[in-house]
């Protein structure tokens, strides 16, 4: 299919001149927005503003603050509680999460399995179980149960026993 239109020559010329006009404003455009982005880019950088006394000081106080809780290690008092460890299990579950328990006595009485978030006695809770010590949750204050080890004592070998 053909077209065929027959316009006079000064419609193609407007046509062609207005198409002229809309190039020339687009580069136009173009250049003045490059001129704008130039000058952003290269202006001089601002100096950094000098971090105050307090500043510094309220920063190097945020890790005593204990946002995520305070830490289960290092200075943990020994609990005074009557209770007493008398062994621990440290176990994981097919999915590798570790599922520990420990069997703690109270005051004479015989000793019973917990985990952690299991209530011991009175509100105290257990926070967590470690190889060799149990740390509860008293109130919320962490307080540590050691697991009783007796040291090892070797006795000389005797000769006459082989």
């Amino acid at each position: 299919m053909t077209l065929n239109i027959n316009l006079p020559q000064q419609a193609i010329n407007a046509i062609y001149g207005g198409m002229a006009v809309v190039i020339a404003m687009t580069f136009i455009a173009c250049i003045a927005q490059w001129r704008e982005d130039w000058k952003i880019t290269h202006q001089p950088i601002p100096p950094v503003e000098q971090i105050s006394n307090k500043t510094t000081s309220m920063i190097a106080a945020i890790p005593g603050y204990h946002l995520f809780g305070k830490p289960a290690g290092g200075k943990i008092p020994i609990s005074s509680l009557e209770l007493r460890v008398t062994g621990i299990v440290k176990v994981e579950d097919e999915q590798g999460n570790e599922v520990s328990k420990a069997y703690i006595a109270q005051s004479g009485q015989a000793a019973k399995i917990y985990q952690v978030g299991d209530t011991v006695t009175g509100g105290v809770k257990i926070h967590s179980i470690k190889a060799d010590a149990v740390i509860l949750d008293n109130g919320g204050e962490l307080e540590k149960l050691p697991l009783p080890r007796e040291p090892l004592v070797f006795k000389p070998r005797d000769e006459t026993e082989q």
